[in-house]
């Protein structure tokens, strides 16, 4: 079947991410200009510059050294192709300092293509790096632009009207094989790093990608039934595998083999209400989160063996070296579940007393904290920005309605500010890319769930258009984690 699809062929020319490609923020080019400007003759070392919207490298195509050659973006490998000296004259100089970056026949239209050429103090090789990333030519006043906002290896380099967009964005890449600092702390102190890699990689995917994801079944066919069937009519599995301690308890074994093949575990909790069973019909049912909350209770001792067998889970996960995206208490404001019907306050309980209780208590460090809201995000229930990693909404829109679900994002974006990657933790019909990126609406992942949400929701052709995406990471363009 694979061999039928046009849209597989295009994935499977992709390399996978060997190492971590993360975006350094803005502020880390800011620094990056006022070192290389900031000392008036003198040059800057050489080092890669790594663009925001594909995590790829400026490079020389084929490592030639002609007078012509086109500049690309590539997997950041340390050659000495992907090394740029920002001089004193404002020279972009690679190949050891004999080629600089040049705007081809002096050109200064939108579209003129970058190559290198014999430096000649030209004003069209002298380029200036501005604090918010980009690089602008000189004598046309365009910004350095990956052409097309494309990120597949080979994609080619010119000159663009600055537009403040993520592929006009540039940053310096640290050792020069790909290994960046990444600034963005895990609220645990503690976090190992498998959780700080992994909260890296959403962060920098954040208004750059969005991470496909799949909730798993473990009765429909078995558990693999929903990776399968992606996988069957796309050519590709998912990113990230949701999983649900209440629906299979036993779920260490899964999470572990996703990340071992790349990809990244997502776990959630259909928590019965203590004392009542485990699963949805028990997440349904009422009780006194007072009662849940204070020691010496039927209640309290429940709620506890509930958190221990989950711990025990996750602690397999940390023994194998997995970090997991941890997400509770979902779909945090809809009455329907027994954690949101007291109200915020005493959801917000809830939440730090886990976070606490499995940070603090038991030193589960492997965990990066999503806070998932329902579709209409109420402030009153965020437990705030110390028990939370990044948040996210859900909904299920009508079958086949693949509209961006802007209204909703942008309402989350209102409560947890602008810096914090959102999550579309849960979802029927997936949100066009196309419509994502035309919008600014800036997912950093979806997470369609099961059986029919899948099957009937999103027509095959629109899971191939998904999943064929250069705007979707899938499970093969995750970097290395561990």
């Amino acid at each position: 079947m694979r061999s039928s699809m046009s849209t597989v062929g295009v994935r499977a020319r992709r390399r996978r991410w060997r190492r971590l490609l993360l975006t350094c923020l803005v502020a880390a080019s800011a620094v990056a200009a006022s070192l290389w400007f900031g000392l008036g003759t003198a040059s800057a070392a050489p080092a890669p510059l790594v663009g925001t919207a594909s995590g790829r490298c400026l490079d020389v195509t084929g490592a030639s050294d002609a007078p012509g050659t086109a500049v690309v973006i590539w997997d950041c490998n340390g050659g000495a192709n992907q090394q740029w000296e920002f001089t004193g004259a404002g020279e972009l100089r690679t190949l050891g300092g004999t080629r600089c970056l040049d705007a081809f026949d002096n050109q200064t239209a939108a579209g003129t293509r970058l190559v290198i050429w014999n430096c000649n103090g030209g004003a069209n090789q002298q380029f200036r790096l501005n604090g918010d990333g980009s690089i602008t030519g000189v004598q046309s006043g365009l910004c350095v632009d990956v052409i097309g906002a494309g990120t597949a290896n080979g994609t080619e380099v010119g000159l663009w009207d600055c537009n403040g967009q993520a592929n006009q964005r540039w940053s310096t890449g640290g050792d020069g094989g790909g290994n960046q600092e990444c600034d963005v702390e895990p609220n645990n102190p503690d976090a190992n790093q498998q959780a700080r890699n992994l909260l890296c990689f959403i962060d920098s995917q954040y208004g750059n990608h969005i991470i496909s994801g799949q909730q798993e079944s473990t009765w429909i066919g078995g558990p693999d039934y929903e990776m399968n069937y992606i996988y069957n009519n796309t050519g590709e599995y998912p990113a990230i595998r949701g999983l649900d301690r209440g629906d299979s308890p036993d779920f260490s074994q899964r999470a572990i083999d996703w990340w071992n093949a790349g990809g990244i575990p997502m776990i959630g909790y259909h928590m019965g209400a203590p004392t009542f069973p485990d699963g949805y019909d028990g997440s349904r049912q009422t009780v006194s989160i007072d009662r849940v909350l204070t020691p010496g209770t039927a209640e309290n001792a429940s709620f506890h063996e509930r958190l221990d067998g989950a711990a025990t889970e996750l602690q397999q996960l940390e023994n194998a070296g997995v970090a997991a995206i941890w997400r509770p208490f979902h779909e945090a404001g809809g009455t329907w579940f027994w954690w949101s019907k007291e109200g915020g306050s005493q959801y917000n309980r809830l939440w730090r007393y886990m976070y606490d209780y499995y940070t603090n208590t038991k030193g589960l460090d492997n965990l990066v904290w999503l806070h998932p809201f329902n579709g209409d995000p109420d402030p009153s229930f965020y437990p705030g920005d110390a028990y939370v990693d990044f948040s996210g909404a859900d909904t299920y829109a009508g079958d086949g309605n693949y509209g961006p679900l802007t209204g909703m994002f942008n309402e989350t974006r209102a409560i947890v500010g602008n810096d914090m990657p959102i999550a579309l933790h849960e979802n029927g019909p997936i949100p066009d890319p196309d419509q994502l990126r035309s919008t600014g609406t800036g997912w950093v992942l979806f997470c369609t769930w099961h059986g029919n949400h899948l099957t009937n929701s999103n027509s095959v052709s629109h899971l191939r258009h998904v999943y064929s995406s250069d705007y979707v990471i899938t499970r093969d363009e995750v970097p290395d984690l561990g």
